[in-house]
């Protein structure tokens, strides 16, 4: 009888994105006061509990959203407040409807942009005619991801070329990884693929020890299929999470005026 061979799995994907990735964790972990601090780091869902508010409409609506994405953040202390482009305001309000949707519907958040007022509160801006609540919370999560990695002393790996795609992915770290791999079908202005956020999504559920069957009902079907992938090659890769355990924080020089996100209870 001629013996089987079992080919070796393709890996969900190359190696030298795969170790970018785990160097960004570590990067982000030094950042963010450790392995042990990322513990206390929520995986955020589109459910009542983690978005409460009902009822409300245009930029209380979003508004609304921008408090609950900066409190899931833990950085509920940041100067930071969410207003409309001005390109935007045409009397087309965000929708109501309820975040947990995880079919992509077709508006975008394109003219949204950032910037900061004299009195060094920043400004998050947002396109009013964004009607998918969800896309919402993955614009205003990248935001404030953009605003955390501004804090950061040191270069993201792969140096200032790749701070974007660091960005990407410290909105995962910040664990909005549900609502960025599924708004990636959306052609959301991410620098990640929709492979690379799942891959990210993957990477934080087996180091926050999350059960993807808590994930899979949240995810759009096509993305729910990829998680279990990836997660399935990074068991491959225990030592590299044993490193990311390991990580300590980095003190910034001014650390008594730095404030990094901190979970509230």
């Amino acid at each position: 009888m001629r013996q089987m061979v079992h080919a070796k799995p393709k890996p969900f994907l190359d190696p030298a994105r795969r170790q970018w990735q785990f160097e960004t964790y570590a990067w982000l972990l030094r950042g963010c006061g450790g392995y042990q601090k990322f513990l206390d780091t929520d995986l955020v869902l589109p459910i009542p509990e983690h978005f409460p508010d009902r009822g409300m409409k245009g930029h209380a609506a979003a508004a609304a959203l921008f408090r609950r994405v900066r409190d899931h953040a833990g950085m509920a202390d940041w100067p930071c407040i969410a207003e409309p482009s001005s390109a935007s305001l045409d009397n087309t309000e965000p929708s109501s409807a309820s975040l947990d949707n995880t079919e992509p519907s077709s508006a975008s958040t394109d003219n949204a942009t950032l910037e900061s007022t004299s009195d060094r509160i920043r400004i998050i801006r947002y396109s009013a005619a964004e009607q998918d609540p969800a896309m919402l919370v993955a614009h205003f999560a990248h935001e404030l991801a953009r605003f955390l990695v501004e804090s950061f002393e040191e270069t993201p790996p792969g140096g200032p070329m790749l701070r974007e795609p660091a960005i990407d992915l410290a909105t995962v770290f910040m664990g909005f990884g549900v609502f960025m791999a599924n708004s990636a079908v959306r052609n959301a202005p991410w620098d990640l693929n929709e492979g690379e956020l799942v891959h990210a999504l993957a990477l934080f559920c087996h180091l926050r020890k999350v059960s993807e069957d808590d994930v899979d009902p949240h995810l759009n079907a096509h993305v729910r299929k990829y998680l279990r992938l990836a997660a399935r090659d990074l068991g491959r890769f225990e030592c590299d999470f044993r490193k990311l355990r390991g990580v300590f924080p980095i003190a910034p020089a001014d650390a008594g005026e730095c404030t990094l996100p901190t979970r509230r209870g």
